[in-house]
């Protein structure tokens, strides 16, 4: 396979193993690759911020500002208070860090700052598929792909923590492949190893959740590795390679989730039992015959059309369908005697494996309910980082001439724009958005302040409510923020805008009839209206 060096060779059964060759690109190329690549990258994070001139939230963005927010007032990791993240500490404490250095409020640096920082996930990105691959232009492809993966964009822009999991997790992965080549060094192998655990412990201390997921993947390519010694003699040399590999990494790795769990961070063990509570959940489904909970409803009103999600998750599919086919081919050919063409090669493999394993088990889970039901979505942002060097890897086969060069950079162009308009939520053709207007805001401020016992509806979706806990926290105690009703006595008063009226008209959300309340609030853009009182009953 053209450009796929040789990490060493099969001799005896067993790989010999080298440092990776690099083919061609001089480091001058190089290094223009990679500055293309970070310009690509801080470009969409620009667009992410000025599509809606910064004022944009959702959901995970205020529940991690808020979070934030917990660790600053009360200088603990676990305060005993509402708004503690349970899932992990590390996010919170790294923000903490750069706004004690930058002076920069915590609202700043989760709209303004990190949605341009995420761009640096180019570098470890890449240095992981030079090392799978052995070869720069095919991490600058892979690297590519993924800037052009809808769900890898949102997961990285928005204010959560999954920019510095997916950081951890490809710094750990290219520390892990690393140590190989260290094997007969031991202060270097040693160095390595350690970094690795460090960076798996920062996965994990992060979000608990993606750190058992990539535990659990190390231990799934331990297991495959194991069955390979089995297997053709042409992978045997190489299978007991990453048998030894994957052996001490995910054996440390258990032994981190546990430390993680049971002494360091509390607060994540009860998350544990809703872990443990989805296969008694499946069993009840498959054996009652129940259809269970469906998490593809969502995209029937989260979306004008299905045609139009579909369209819009082109790159998700191509990822998905090239990496199988390629991963499909790999195998085949060495079921029929072919040697993996470098130990960077099989690894890739491996952990394509055990990531796709996860994503069909969380298809399985959402069918329980549990975890919000968007495991499968959670699981696809990490296997795409997995899946593009493969794609990479089937596409630097392919010679193309002049004018397919041109038409593959429209298609690049146009994957783009798709990609962002998904990423962002484009009102055009999305019903769940994220920007809030100014005059919104100042509305729920108002409401807040002067209510007292109220549960004021502010539209069919949380993007009010995310945009006020981003900034001033959770209502007072005693109000509520309501974004559904089954009649309008649940309700108190009822936030009225152009943006909501909007949305609510294409999701069919019948009102009730807003020309009978009273109106407390007006700002010019925005209204609050109040029911009247209702009248007192005769003697």
């Amino acid at each position: 396979m053209p450009d796929q060096p040789s990490e060493g060779s099969i001799a005896g059964g067993a790989p010999r193993i080298e440092g990776t060759p690099v083919q061609g690109a001089p480091d001058a190329q190089r290094r223009e690759d990679v500055l293309a690549l970070l310009g690509l990258a801080l470009v969409i994070g620009a667009y992410f911020i000025l599509r809606y001139r910064g004022l944009w939230a959702e959901s995970d963005t205020g529940v991690m500002t808020q979070a934030i927010r917990v660790v600053g007032d009360n200088d603990a990791l676990a305060p005993p208070t509402s708004g503690v993240y349970v899932n992990g500490y590390g996010y919170q404490i790294v923000s903490m860090a750069i706004m004690a250095f930058t002076g920069l409020s915590v609202e700043t640096l989760q709209i303004l700052v990190y949605p341009l920082v995420s761009a640096a996930l180019v570098l470890p990105a890449w240095a992981l598929y030079r090392e799978l691959t052995g070869s720069p232009r095919i991490a600058s492809l892979a690297t590519l792909l993924l800037l052009l993966v809808p769900e890898h964009l949102f997961a990285v822009l928005r204010g959560s923590h999954e920019r510095l999991d997916r950081a951890f997790l490809l710094t750990a992965l290219w520390l892990l492949l690393r140590s190989v080549r260290f094997r007969g060094d031991r202060p270097r192998f040693v160095v390595n190893a350690g970094l690795f655990v460090v960076m798996t412990y920062g996965l994990i201390a992060t979000n608990a959740l993606f750190g058992m997921s990539f535990v659990a993947a190390l231990a799934t390519a331990l297991v495959v590795s194991l069955l390979a010694r089995l297997g053709p003699h042409s992978v045997r040399g190489y299978a007991a390679e990453t048998t030894h590999l994957f052996s001490w990494s995910s054996a440390a790795g258990v032994l981190l989730v546990g430390l993680f769990t049971w002494i360091i961070y509390p607060p994540f063990g009860p998350g544990l039992l809703a872990l443990s509570a989805i296969p008694g959940k499946l069993i009840s489904i498959i054996l009652s015959g129940a259809p269970g909970f469906d998490p593809y409803t969502y995209v029937a009103t989260a979306w004008v059309s299905t045609i139009a999600f579909l369209v819009l998750s082109t790159m998700n599919f191509v990822v998905l369908g090239t990496s199988a086919l390629a991963w499909l081919g790999l195998g085949r050919s060495w079921l029929r005697g072919a040697v993996p063409p470098s130990l960077g090669t099989w690894v890739l493999w491996l952990l394509y494996t055990a990531f796709a394993l996860q994503g069909a088990a969380a298809i399985m889970s959402d069918r329980t309910g549990s975890l919000q039901g968007n495991v499968q979505y959670r699981a696809f942002s990490v296997f795409s980082t997995i899946a593009v060097p493969l794609v990479a890897l089937w596409l630097s086969r392919w010679r193309p001439g002049t004018w397919r060069r041109g038409a593959t950079a429209v298609v690049v162009a146009a994957a783009t724009i798709l990609a962002l308009a998904k990423t962002t939520l484009e009102p055009a053709v999305s019903n769940k958005w994220m920007f809030y207007t100014a005059p919104e805001l100042q509305s729920l401020v108002w409401a807040d302040g002067h209510q007292r016992d109220a549960a004021t509806w502010v539209g069919p979706d949380d993007r009010l409510p995310a945009a006020y806990l981003l900034y001033f926290g959770n209502p007072a105690a005693t109000n509520a923020w309501v974004t559904a009703f089954e009649s309008s006595a649940d309700v108190d008063s009822f936030l009225v805008s152009a943006p909501i009226l909007l949305q609510s008209d294409r999701l069919e959300i019948a009102l009730p009839s807003l020309d009978a309340m009273n109106v407390v609030y007006d700002n010019g853009d925005v209204r609050l209206l109040r029911r009247p009182p209702e009248p007192e009953a005769g003697p």
